[in-house]
């Protein structure tokens, strides 16, 4: 084709065109219809030559390119775009070369607006063959380009989202097949997305469990079944997953219908769940059964008690002075016992039912179908005896007694928690009345019981309040005068008065509290000490008592040697008292103590000797200064010479080893007649004072003796 001489704006069409397959000329009126329809072209039509400038352009042209027509003609592209940051003259060479170009062409303008256009280009040839310029048509897609991108903008994310979806998400057909998967799916089933798509789950996992899923997808189909369920799953690890899973019917127009699946997988929350609980349930030491599943299980063996007319014993069992193994070996030694004891109980000839550990040292079992009183005594005892056999923890093996409470219920008297507590009530009354004992429970014990839960309320709450206070009872010599004396803690308890030590110390032991209160009691003595001293009075012995569990305390001669410190007690001024029955629980160990405390100036005393039947043997080895001769030899030495040679025969021993001789109790004269002729070195009872205040003792201290 030829191409226009010279060509005007546009709308002006040429004189004369000639036909390119005839070598015709085109008639006037043809060309201008020609020309009419290229210049109102929707599309930009557009002639180049050899040389990239513009011969002919059409409206649209312009208006891309946002210039008049008539500046446009003779140009180049350089006038109106960017061409290094656009494709037009890639596209021109192409064509300029000869070749069909049919692509999206992307050019930026002198403004810097960025515009997409879908181009077809075609080179012209003049009758030669030669090229001698190109012809154009592009239609501006930039809007569709934008929506398209923005689509796959969309999908992108849309993929990414559903890709790191911490769920399975999932399309089926009404058949089943799946039509899309997620990753979390096909990492589920060990393949990919074009080997699960057109599969079923029947396909996927093992026929009972597809059946459940499949009938479970049915249901939602039908408009049934859109709630959350859990569904197992067998996975391609051969393991079985667990899903919670919401599944919903999707009916779009136009669309078959389809269902769309969301699935969490809950297999470790599901296995946490099942851990937790048998953790509520479960002694995690000895695997045993706990309180809350015992009190579960023994309302229902109530139940059956009480439907078949039988009786039903609760028992509780619990070492004795398990808290001393615990403090002397180690937590380690006392939770090997607890299992052994554990296995050993499961071992027994008499098989106890529904068996637990409530807490500590303290074990529960039932002995379901119990005819008499006497069968329940017999299995208990039978139960005893098998755990009272030595166990191989140490190097020598370890004896250990038990106490046991046992409740009988007989039809529906008690609930579990009612039947639990009475036993619990005479397991403590067993040990209240000297250890390695049972009991049954009775009205009685409910109310000796009772009134001992209010006493350990009451001495827990008197712990660091002032409602503890020392009294002072002195130490006499021959002479008469006041060589010491011995502090004695006194409990004001609440609405009740003042209580002895008797009456709680025991119980503090067992509380664990006597540690805490022992070290409050030895430095009110060494202020007090340094208070007299202070107030001109001189330096005034006092001896405190020492518990078990302050002798098996390795940090307690620290303890006392930092408050001698403080308080500027001089050696021989702090004395501590300890009783026999102390020393035989640890005899090396309390050596130890006593030797380290000794050489750090504390007086020692043996308190009640003559109590007991072991201590003769470490007598020489104890490195104490006083030995206290028990009240209930001091009480007859008057009137019965065999007291009195007893006595005599003491004190020649003590003398022999270098040991002085306190004598308490001293009530009467005669008493203290007695003991003086048998070379006694000081005394102390009522005959001198009962025990006193700290103010009064201060009085006592300034009278003349």
């Amino acid at each position: 084709m030829e191409t226009p001489r010279d060509a005007g704006a546009p709308g002006t069409a040429p004189d004369t065109a000639l036909d390119t397959d005839t070598g015709e000329p085109v008639g006037i009126e043809q060309l201008r219809n020609l020309w009419t329809l290229v210049d109102t072209l929707e599309a930009c039509f557009y002639v180049k030559d050899v040389d990239g400038r513009y011969r002919f352009v059409n409206q649209s042209l312009a208006a891309a390119l946002g210039a008049p027509a008539a500046q446009i003609l003779g140009s180049t592209d350089d006038a109106f775009m960017d061409l290094a940051r656009s494709a037009t003259p890639h596209t021109d060479r192409q064509a300029l070369q000869g070749e069909k170009v049919d692509a999206d062409e992307l050019i930026t303008l002198r403004s810097g607006e960025r515009r997409t256009f879908r181009t077809v280009k075609l080179p012209l040839f003049d009758a030669e063959r030669r090229v001698v310029g190109l012809c154009g048509i592009s239609s501006d897609i930039t809007a569709q380009r934008r929506v398209v991108e923005q689509l796959v903008e969309r999908n992108e994310l849309l993929d990414t989202i559903l890709e790191n979806v911490d769920a399975a998400i999932y399309l089926k057909d009404i058949e089943g097949r799946y039509l899309y998967a997620n990753q979390p799916v096909l990492d589920l089933y060990g393949r990919q997305l074009d080997d699960l798509i057109g599969r079923t789950d029947r396909d996927l996992m093992p026929p009972e469990l597809a059946a459940r899923v499949t009938e479970y997808d049915s249901a939602v189909m039908a408009g049934e079944g859109d709630d959350m369920r859990e569904e197992t799953i067998i996975g391609a690890d051969g393991c079985k997953h667990h899903f919670r899973s919401r599944k919903v019917a999707l009916r779009l127009p136009g669309q078959p219908a389809c269902l769309i699946g969301f699935s969490t997988e809950i297999t470790e929350l599901r296995g946490l769940r099942s851990r937790l609980e048998h953790e509520r349930i479960t002694d995690s030491l000895t695997g045993l059964a706990n309180r809350t599943m015992f009190e579960s299980n023994l309302e229902e063996q109530l139940l059956v008690a009480t439907l078949g007319g039988t009786w039903l014993a609760a028992v509780i069992i619990d070492l004795d002075q398990f808290k001393f193994i615990n403090n002397n070996y180690g937590q380690g030694i006392g939770d090997q016992l607890i299992q052994l004891v554990s296995q050993r109980l499961q071992q027994c000839d008499v098989r106890p039912g529904n068996l637990a550990r409530l807490s500590g040292d303290e074990f529960a079992f039932t002995l379901p179908g119990a005819g008499s009183v006497e069968e329940v005594a017999d299995q208990v005892e039978a139960i005893r005896a098998c755990l009272g056999q030595p166990y191989g923890v140490l190097r020598q093996p370890l004896h250990l007694t038990f106490s046991a409470g046992i409740s009988l219920s007989q039809g529906a008297r008690y609930n579990a928690a009612e039947l639990l507590g009475r036993a619990e009530s005479a397991m403590y009354s067993a040990k209240d009345n000297g250890r390695d004992q049972y009991r049954f429970y009775s009205p009685e014990l409910g109310g000796a019981v009772a009134q001992r839960v209010e006493l350990e309320r009451d001495l827990r709450a008197a712990m660091g309040s002032s409602e503890f206070a020392l009294h002072y009872q002195p130490k006499m010599r021959r002479d008469g005068s006041v060589a010491g004396f011995e502090a004695l803690i006194r409990w004001n308890r609440p609405g009740v008065g003042l209580i002895l030590p008797d009456h709680f110390i025991p119980l503090a032991e067992q509380l664990g509290l006597l540690l805490q209160l022992g070290r409050w009691v030895i430095e009110q003595v060494c202020r007090q000490i340094a208070d007299w001293r202070s107030a001109g009075l001189g330096t005034i012995p006092v001896s405190v008592n020492l518990s078990t569990s302050q002798l098996t305390s390795a940090a307690l001669p620290d303890y006392v040697f930092e408050l001698m410190r403080a308080y500027g007690i001089r050696h021989g001024c702090l004395e501590m008292e300890l009783t026999e029955s102390m020393m035989m629980s640890d005899p090396d160990l309390a050596i130890a103590i006593l030797h380290r405390l000794r050489g750090g100036g504390v007086v020692l005393s043996i308190d009640d000797f003559g109590t007991g039947f072991s201590s003769m043997a470490y007598l020489r080895q104890l490195p104490v200064n006083y030995l206290k001769l028990d009240r209930s030899f001091v009480k007859n030495i008057a009137d019965d010479p065999k007291d009195a040679d007893l006595c005599a025969g003491i004190m020649a021993l003590a003398h022999k080893l270098d040991m002085h001789v306190i004598a308490e109790g001293v009530e009467t004269s005669a008493q203290h007649q007695a003991l003086a002729d048998c070379d006694c070195d000081l005394f102390q009872g009522f005959l001198f004072s009962r025990p006193m205040s700290a103010s009064t003792a201060t009085e006592f201290l300034r009278q003349p003796h």
